[in-house]
């Protein structure tokens, strides 16, 4: 199992095109058009349309404020909520956004469901996870608040808020134990 730390400062921050909020890109695999999967936090800080990602299909869940309604052609309506519950997108037309009081922060996950199968896990970390290295299986682990520790063997990795550690299967039967106090985003893809 291959390890790959993301420190804050390693997430750059874009602006929206149409001036509607901030998106931090956490990780990206492959790349800049046809990539396999992308994980963001996304800042929705006005009303405003969403953007289409073509033959790719997107996984989300609101991380703090809102609420966040998406609205779709034809009438239908998605809110996202509760907070860390994973929503997954309707494929066709992006929808059209509208928050409430506050900006609405999520965690995005994009994908290209012919190079990978994705699964989203937001949850609260009490105590530890156990990850075994399974070929083909990889993990991104983020941390909202709190902090945790990564040991794999020798390794130690410590994370604190919004750190990522990408754990990339290669089948080595080897294991990985998180333990922490905080709430992380796990992000599940299955290559192939």
């Amino acid at each position: 199992m291959r390890t790959t730390l993301i420190t804050p400062e390693a997430q750059p921050t874009l602006a929206w095109r149409n001036g509607g909020g901030l998106t931090r890109q956490i990780v990206r695999v492959g790349p800049e058009t046809g990539y396999a999967w992308r994980a963001s936090l996304a800042r929705v800080d006005q009303d405003g349309p969403f953007s289409a990602f073509p033959e790719h299909r997107r996984l989300l869940t609101l991380i703090d404020g809102g609420p966040l309604t998406l609205e779709y052609p034809g009438g239908m309506q998605l809110d996202v909520a509760p907070r860390l519950k994973p929503h997954a997108l309707p494929e066709g037309e992006p929808p059209y956004a509208r928050i409430g009081e506050a900006a609405a922060s999520v965690f995005n996950l994009i994908y290209d469901p012919l190079q990978v199968q994705a699964q989203l896990l937001p949850r609260p970390l009490v105590g530890g996870m156990v990850f075994f290295d399974t070929a083909a299986t990889d993990w991104l682990i983020y941390l909202l608040s709190g902090e945790a520790e990564l040991r794999l063997g020798e390794q130690h990795q410590w994370l604190g808020p919004f750190h990522g550690l990408l754990l990339e299967g290669d089948g080595s039967a080897a294991r990985a134990v998180l333990n922490g106090g905080g709430e992380v985003v796990l992000a599940k893809l299955t290559r192939g």
